[in-house]
C-alpha cells in the first residue's frame, strides 16, 4: 500500500502542472469568404481556444466593427464569436473583415471577404430558398422538424442557425441532426431548443439566407395526481404485501412511502412516478400514506393494511325486553376490528339437545322469537369476522313471560257418587304457558246452550271437584278449563255423565287407527269402576259411513281395544263409546274419526275408446272406473306402460299399418287395479312427414312461401296444402298444390300484424304433419280511418259520436287511440281535439252550442302514429226544423267544380231559395224549384265540404252536409291539331298524355258543337269544360243499354264521340266508326266545336264520377259554302216540288178509289200499277218499296240517320248536297196540303 503512494502522488503533481501552463491562442474554426445579396445577411464564425481563454475581436480594415448593422454574439461556452451584418449593403459592406483571438500568451488573427451584390449582379446558379422554416410549436420530448429547401448550381450545401449562432449537430449525441433534405430534425425536444433558426444556403456563388421562423417549446404543467392510489388489504398475521403507488403529473413527481411522521423512503433515492412498498412478516396493522410531489404540489394517499384475527368474545348479553314467544337481547361489540355478524345461540334449560343458531345478526340487538311461554332459555352470543367465528361469550339465562293455556286440561274424567253427587278429575294441561292459579269446570244438561250460561265452579289448588244437587237420570255435560294470570285456556271436550247410581262414565282417550284397508282398531281407557256391583259388562260401539245417516250398532265384551272389520277402503267412519253394566248404559264418547287406507281399483277404466289419427300415432279415451270402486284418488292409469293423468292420451312413435292390443288399469298409491277388456286398433297408413317451409315477407305487401318435399314421403307425393292467414282471423285460407309447385306468393300481408303459415304434404294415405311458420310485419301509420263515422245530436249542448274500427288491411298495427276533430263551422277558430283509447268505439260531445253545425271528424292512431283523417260529418245538436230536401249528394266531381244534386219533397214550399255553403264562408244562392247545382272555381285535388239550407233557416239550422275532393290534375298539357280539317268532316288530334297513380275507369271524347248566335258569331258558353253541366253526359255513361239513337234536336247538343280504356295518343275526329258503343258523328262543314277529354276516375265514395278535363275550341268550315248556296238549294226545292207534286196527285187518285160506305170493302188490291209492282216487281223495286204516307215522316228520319248516308243511297242523291239541303232547311216548315214535314 506504500509503495503505491508515491506514484499517486507524482501522477497528481503532473496534471496539475499541464493544467496550469499558459497557451496562446489557437483557431478552431476560421471565418470563411462569403457572397452575399443586398438587403440579405452575411454571418462570420470564428473560434479559438488557449489559455487562457483568448478574447475575440472583430475588425473591419483594422478597426474593431461598430454599426447597428453589425452585432457580434458570442458563443454560450466563450469558444468564439459570430460576426453578423444585416442587412448588407453595397459596397459600403464590401471589405476585408478580421478575426483577432488573443490573450496574455499571444495574439492570432485571421482574415475574410465579404462581397455584396444586388439582385441584377447575381450569376444564374446564385442559391435560391425554395421553402424556408415555418413557425412551430412542439410539446417538450416531441420530435420537431424545421423544413429548408433551396436551389442553385450547383446544388448548394444547407446550414442551420439558431439565435444567430451555428447550429451543432455532432455533441448532441445524434439528437439533433441535418437531413439529407436539408431539414432540421430535433428529437425528445427540450426547453432549451426553443428559439429563432434559420436555413442558410450556400454554394460557389454565394450565399443566401432565409426569412427566421421561431420554433417553441411547450412544456405541459400538470400538477401530481395519482394513477394508482394505494389500496386497502387484510392479510393473517405474518403475511407479506406489496403495496403499488402511482403517480403522473408534468413535471413527474417524485413518489415516496410514510409511516406516520417516518420517511420509509431515502430522500437521495425517491423514484420518479412509481413506488412499491413491501412488507413481510406483518404483524399489526397500520396505515401507509404514500406521497407524490413535484414542483406544482404535493398529494398523499393512505392504504390501511389490516392484520386479519378472529373476533374476541362478545360481552355478555343483557335482556331488555321479554314476551311469552320473545327475548330481546343487547350485547357489547367487545372488538375494536369491524365484526361481519354476530351468531346468537340459545336452547330451552331443560333440554339437553345443542344450541341452537341464528346467523347473521348484523347489531348488537334482537329479538329472539319463536320460544315457548313460562321457560327457561339459555342464550349466548358469537362474533363473525372474515376470518371466521370466535369464541362465544358467556352466557345468560332468562324465562319467558307467561300466557294463557295453550291447551284444555287433560284425562277430564268423573263418576256418580251418589244419584245426586258427581266427582270430576282432570289433569293439569300440557301446555300450560305459566303457573295454573286454578280451573273453571263447567257443567250442564242442555248442551246446546252458550257455555256461559252453564252452571260454573271455580277449584284452586286441587285438580278435582264435587258437584252435588244434580237430578237423578239425568246427562250432564261438562268441561273444564285452566286459567293463568295472564288469561284462560281451551275448554276441554265434552264429559257425559249420567246421574244414576252404578251406571259407567264415559271410557276416556278414545281413539281409531286404521289397520288394514278395511279394519279400524279402536282403543280407549276403561271407565273407573267401584265395587262388584258396578262393573263394567261390555260396551255399545256406534260407527256410520261419511255422511251416512244410518248408524249400525256392535256391542262385545268388556276389553280396551276392538278390531272393527270388513270396512271400505278409502273412507272416513265416525265412532261413539258407551260402557254397559248391569246398572244401564254409561255415556257415549264424543264422536270421533278414522280413515281407511287406499287400495288398488277393484274395477278397470269404463268406456275404453281408441281411434288412429296419423299413422304412428293411437288416441286412446276413457272413464274413470265407478267411484264407489275406485278405492282411492286415481293418480294414474296404466297403458301399455304409459302412465296419465287426463282422460284420454296419444300413443306415439308406432308403426304403420300395424295392429295393436291396447289395455287399461287405474292405478292408485297401492297400485293397479283391475284391466279392461283389450281393444284391437290398427295404424293408418304412413303420411308425408313435414316439408321444409321458408316464409320470406317483402316490403310490396306480399310474402314468397318456398318449400321443399318432405324427406320421407311413403310414396308418391299428391300435393301439398297451405293453411295461411292472420292469426287474430278465423277461419285460415286453405289452398292445395300439385306436387310439383314449390312456391306461392300470398297477397294482401298487412303491416303489423302477425300471420301463421302451415303446409302439409299429401300421399294416397291423406295429409301429413304440418310446418308451421310464424311471421310479424312491422308495425306503420294507419292508411285508412274509423269506419261507418256516424254522429247524432243526443240533446241541445250534446253529440253522441259513434264508429267502427278501421279496415284490417287500414290497420297497419295494434289501434291504441282515436284522435276526433270537432268545430262549429262559422267558426274561425282552430277545432278542438279529443283522444279517445282503443277499443273505444263511442264518445259523447258536450258543452257545445245549442242549434249549431259541427264539423267532426276522425283518425286512427298505432303506435307509430296517426293515419288519415275520415271525411267530415257534420250533425248540431237537435233543434226542431222541418225537412226542406233530402238526399242531398255530389253527382259528380271535376277539377275545379261539383255538380250537387238533391230531390225536394211535396210539401216544399218552392217560393224560398236553397242556400249553398263551402269552403270557409262562401255560398251560392238556387232557386227553390231547382234540384241541381253546379259549384265552380274550386282547386284540384281539394277536400270540400257543401252544406244545404234554404233562406228560412239560420246558419246554426243547416239540415245536410255532404263532403267530397275535387278530382286531382291528371291531364297537364292540352290536345292540339294535327293537320287541317278535311272536306269529309274528319280532323286528326294528339291527345295528352296521362301519368297518374289513381284509378282511371275510363277516357270519354267528348264533342260539343257551338250555337251561331245571330250576329253569326258563335257563342262560347263556358271559360273551361268543367263549369260544364255534365247531366246529360252522365246519363249518357252510366245508360246500360248501348243502342245507338239519334233525335231531333232544335239545337245542337254535346255528345260523346269515343271511350277508351287506355287514352290513345291520336285520334281522328268525324271518321263515323264506334269506339265503346259511342259513335264518332261526321262534322258538319262551316259549324265550330268544342271537344275535349273525360277522365272518370275511382277515387271517392259518395260521387258516381270524378272528371278531370281539358278542351280545344277550333272551328271547323268549307271556303265555297256560302257561294255555292244558291245554286244547291235551287235544284234541291226543284226536287222537293215535285216529290209533293207527287204525293199530292197519289192522294187524290186514292181518294177517288174509296169505296163508298155502303160497298163491302174489298181486301185485295185492284190498281193495275199495284198489281204489277206485286207481281213482277224488278230489283229496284225490291230494293225500294214503297213508302206508305203515313210513314214517309219516320222513313226520312231514318234516311237521316249516319249523316244522310241512307238518303244518298236510296235515291243516289250526292251526300254533300242533301246534307247542305237539310242545313237550310232546318229553319222553316214545308207545308203541302196539310201536312207538315220539319228536317232538322
Amino acid at each position: 500500500m506504500s509503495s503505491l503512494s508515491p506514484s499517486l502522488s507524482l501522477s497528481l503533481s503532473l496534471s496539475l502542472s499541464l493544467s496550469l501552463s499558459p497557451a496562446p491562442p489557437k483557431f478552431l474554426r476560421t471565418p470563411n469568404d462569403q457572397t452575399g445579396v443586398q438587403g440579405g445577411v452575411a454571418s462570420f464564425i470564428c473560434q479559438a481556444t488557449g489559455d487562457p481563454r483568448p478574447k475575440i475581436v472583430w475588425n473591419k480594415k483594422g478597426k474593431k466593427v461598430s454599426n447597428q448593422r453589425f452585432e457580434v454574439i458570442d458563443f454560450d461556452d466563450g469558444s468564439g464569436s459570430v460576426l453578423r451584418i444585416q442587412p448588407l449593403r453595397t459596397p459600403r459592406d464590401e471589405a476585408i473583415y478580421e478575426c483577432v483571438a488573443s490573450n496574455t500568451v499571444g495574439e492570432l488573427s485571421a482574415t475574410t471577404r465579404l462581397t455584396v451584390l444586388r439582385e441584377d449582379q447575381l450569376p444564374p446558379g446564385f442559391p435560391t430558398i425554395d421553402m424556408g422554416p415555418q413557425l412551430k410549436v412542439v410539446e417538450r420530448t416531441r420530435t420537431a422538424t424545421m423544413l429548408c429547401a433551396a436551389s442553385g448550381n450547383p446544388d448548394p450545401d444547407i446550414s442551420w442557425f439558431k439565435d444567430f449562432l451555428p447550429v451543432n449537430t455532432t455533441n448532441n449525441n445524434g439528437r439533433i441532426k441535418q437531413l439529407r433534405s436539408g431539414a432540421l430534425q430535433i428529437e425528445q425536444s427540450e426547453e432549451s431548443d426553443q428559439g429563432k433558426y434559420e436555413c442558410v444556403a450556400t454554394n460557389n456563388d454565394g450565399t443566401r439566407y432565409s426569412a427566421p421562423a421561431n420554433l417553441y417549446v411547450r412544456v405541459r404543467r400538470v400538477p401530481p395526481r395519482f394513477s394508482i392510489p394505494p389500496t386497502d388489504n387484510e392479510i393473517m398475521p405474518g403475511g407479506s404485501v406489496n403495496i403499488t403507488c402511482v403517480a403522473v403529473g408534468s413535471p413527474m413527481p417524485y413518489v415516496k412511502w410514510m409511516l406516520g411522521a417516518e420517511d420509509l423512503t431515502p430522500e437521495d433515492d425517491m423514484p420518479i412516478g412509481r413506488n412499491v412498498l413491501e412488507l413481510t412478516d406483518v404483524r399489526q396493522s397500520n396505515n401507509y400514506t404514500c406521497v407524490a410531489m413535484s414542483t406544482l404540489g404535493v398529494i398523499e394517499a393512505v392504504a390501511q393494511i389490516t392484520v386479519k384475527a378472529l373476533p374476541k368474545p362478545p360481552g355478555i348479553p343483557l335482556v331488555t325486553e321479554r314476551t311469552a314467544t320473545s327475548i330481546t337481547l343487547t350485547w357489547d361489540s367487545g372488538n375494536p376490528e369491524p365484526v361481519s355478524y354476530y351468531i346468537i345461540q340459545h336452547k330451552s334449560k331443560i333440554s339437553e339437545d345443542t344450541y341452537k343458531e341464528i346467523d347473521g345478526v348484523a347489531t348488537t340487538r334482537y329479538s329472539v322469537g319463536g320460544l315457548s311461554p313460562y321457560s327457561d332459555y339459555e342464550f349466548r352470543v358469537v362474533a363473525v369476522n372474515n376470518i371466521g367465528r370466535g369464541s362465544p361469550s358467556d352466557g345468560i339465562e332468562a324465562k319467558t313471560a307467561e300466557q294463557a293455556p295453550s291447551t284444555a286440561p287433560r284425562q277430564v274424567r268423573g263418576r256418580m257418587l251418589s244419584a245426586t253427587t258427581a266427582i270430576i278429575h282432570w289433569d293439569e294441561p300440557e301446555e300450560a304457558n305459566g303457573q295454573i292459579m286454578g280451573y273453571r269446570v263447567y257443567y250442564t244438561m242442555d248442551s246446546a246452550q252458550h257455555v256461559n250460561i252453564w252452571e260454573k265452579q271455580i277449584v284452586r289448588g286441587s285438580n278435582f271437584l264435587t258437584i252435588q244437587g244434580l237430578i237423578p237420570n239425568k246427562t250432564y255435560y261438562i268441561k273444564v278449563l285452566a286459567y293463568t294470570s295472564v288469561g284462560d285456556g281451551p275448554l276441554s271436550a265434552d264429559l257425559q255423565i249420567i246421574a244414576k247410581t252404578g251406571v259407567p262414565s264415559q271410557p276416556t282417550d278414545f281413539k281409531g287407527e286404521a289397520k288394514s284397508e278395511t279394519s279400524i282398531l279402536l282403543s280407549w281407557i276403561a271407565p273407573a269402576q267401584t265395587g262388584q256391583d258396578n262393573q263394567i259388562m261390555g260396551y255399545e260401539l256406534l260407527y256410520k259411513k261419511g255422511d251416512d245417516k244410518e248408524e249400525k250398532r256392535i256391542s262385545f265384551e268388556p276389553t280396551t281395544t276392538y278390531l272393527l272389520k270388513d270396512l271400505k277402503p278409502f273412507t272416513t267412519y265416525t265412532f261413539q263409546l258407551a260402557a254397559r253394566s248391569k246398572h244401564g248404559i254409561g255415556a257415549y264418547t264424543n264422536e270421533i274419526s278414522a280413515e281407511t287406507p287406499q287400495t288398488q281399483p277393484s274395477a278397470p277404466p269404463q268406456d275404453v275408446k281408441c281411434s288412429s289419427p296419423s299413422s304412428t300415432n293411437i288416441l286412446v279415451s276413457w272413464r274413470p272406473p265407478p267411484t264407489e270402486l275406485q278405492n282411492g284418488i286415481i293418480t294414474k292409469v296404466k297403458q301399455i306402460q304409459i302412465t296419465i293423468l287426463p282422460q284420454e292420451m296419444v300413443i306415439t312413435e308406432l308403426q304403420a299399418e300395424s295392429t295393436y292390443s291396447v289395455a287399461m288399469a287405474a292405478y292408485t298409491t297401492k297400485g293397479d287395479g283391475a284391466r279392461s277388456k283389450p281393444k284391437l286398433i290398427t295404424t293408418t297408413g304412413a303420411v308425408p312427414e313435414k316439408p321444409r317451409l321458408m316464409v320470406s315477407p317483402t316490403n310490396m305487401g306480399t310474402a314468397l312461401l318456398q318449400w321443399h318435399p318432405p324427406t320421407l314421403t311413403h310414396g308418391p307425393l299428391q300435393g301439398y296444402r297451405l293453411r295461411f292467414g292472420r292469426k287474430d282471423v278465423d277461419p285460415l285460407t286453405i289452398i292445395e298444390f300439385p306436387e310439383r309447385e314449390n312456391h306461392y306468393t300470398t297477397k294482401e300481408i298487412h303491416k303489423g300484424a302477425s300471420y301463421t303459415f302451415r303446409l302439409s304434404a299429401r300421399n294416397k294415405v291423406g295429409f301429413g304433419e304440418e310446418t308451421v311458420k310464424e311471421i310479424n310485419t312491422p308495425e306503420d301509420v294507419p292508411s285508412g280511418f274509423p269506419q261507418s263515422i256516424a254522429a247524432e245530436g243526443g240533446t241541445t249542448t250534446t253529440i253522441q259520436v259513434n264508429w267502427n274500427p278501421l279496415l284490417l288491411a287500414e290497420r297497419n298495427g295494434v289501434i291504441v287511440k282515436y284522435a276526433l276533430q270537432y268545430k262549429d263551422i262559422n267558426s274561425p277558430r282552430s277545432p278542438s281535439e279529443l283522444f279517445i283509447t282503443a277499443p273505444e268505439s263511442t264518445v259523447t260531445l258536450d258543452s257545445l252550442k245549442a242549434d249549431t253545425t259541427y264539423d267532426i271528424k276522425m283518425c286512427a292512431f298505432t303506435s307509430k302514429g296517426s293515419g288519415p283523417y275520415s271525411p267530415s260529418v257534420g250533425p248540431h245538436p237537435n233543434s226542431p226544423s222541418p225537412v226542406f230536401a233530402k238526399n242531398f249528394h255530389v253527382k259528380a266531381a271535376m277539377k275545379t267544380s261539383v255538380l250537387l244534386t238533391w230531390e225536394i219533397p211535396d210539401n216544399y214550399n218552392a217560393a224560398q231559395p236553397f242556400t249553398i255553403l263551402y269552403d270557409n264562408g262562401q255560398s251560392v244562392e238556387v232557386d227553390g224549384k231547382l234540384t241541381q247545382k253546379l259549384i265552380t272555381g274550386l282547386q284540384a285535388g281539394t277536400q270540400y265540404s257543401f252544406l244545404l239550407t234554404n233562406r228560412g233557416n239560420s246558419a246554426g239550422g243547416l239540415q245536410h252536409r255532404v263532403s267530397t275532393m275535387t278530382a286531382p290534375d291528371i291531364l297537364r298539357t292540352k290536345p292540339y291539331l294535327i293537320g287541317k280539317t278535311n272536306l269529309d268532316g274528319m280532323v286528326s288530334v294528339e291527345l295528352p298524355s296521362v301519368q297518374t297513380s289513381e284509378k282511371v275507369r275510363g277516357y270519354y271524347i267528348v264533342v260539343v258543337p257551338l250555337k251561331k248566335q245571330r250576329t253569326g258569331k258563335y257563342l262560347k258558353p263556358w271559360d273551361s269544360p268543367d263549369e260544364m253541366n255534365l247531366e246529360e253526359l252522365l246519363k249518357e255513361i252510366n245508360r246500360t243499354t248501348r243502342g245507338l239513337r239519334f233525335r231531333r234536336q232544335a239545337e245542337p247538343k254535346a255528345y260523346i264521340a269515343a271511350y277508351f280504356k287506355d287514352l290513345p295518343t291520336e285520334f281522328t275526329l268525324g271518321d263515323t266508326k264506334i269506339y265503346g258503343d259511342f259513335e264518332n258523328k261526321q262534322l258538319a262543314n262551316g259549324q265550330e266545336y268544342i271537344f275535349f277529354v273525360l277522365a272518370v276516375l275511382e277515387i271517392s265514395e259518395n260521387v258516381s264520377i270524378c272528371l278531370s278535363c281539358f278542351f280545344l275550341r277550333k272551328p271547323l268550315s268549307l271556303s265555297s259554302f256560302e257561294e255555292g248556296l244558291i245554286w244547291v238549294v235551287g235544284p234541291v226545292l226543284a226536287v222537293v216540288f215535285i216529290i209533293c207534286i207527287v204525293i199530292a196527285i197519289l192522294l187524290y187518285k186514292r181518294k177517288g178509289s174509296l169505296p163508298n160506305s155502303k160497298e163491302i170493302p174489298s181486301h185485295n188490291p185492284t190498281d193495275p200499277v199495284e198489281l204489277r209492282r206485286m207481281n213482277f216487281q224488278t230489283p229496284g223495286m225490291a230494293s225500294h218499296p214503297p213508302i206508305p204516307i203515313l210513314e214517309l215522316a219516320d222513313h226520312l228520319e231514318r234516311l237521316k240517320a249516319n249523316d244522310n248516308l241512307k238518303f244518298s243511297q236510296e235515291y243516289e242523291v250526292n251526300m254533300r248536297l242533301v246534307s247542305y239541303l237539310f242545313a237550310y232547311l232546318g229553319q222553316i216548315g214545308v207545308i203541302r196540303e196539310g201536312l207538315m214535314i220539319s228536317i232538322n
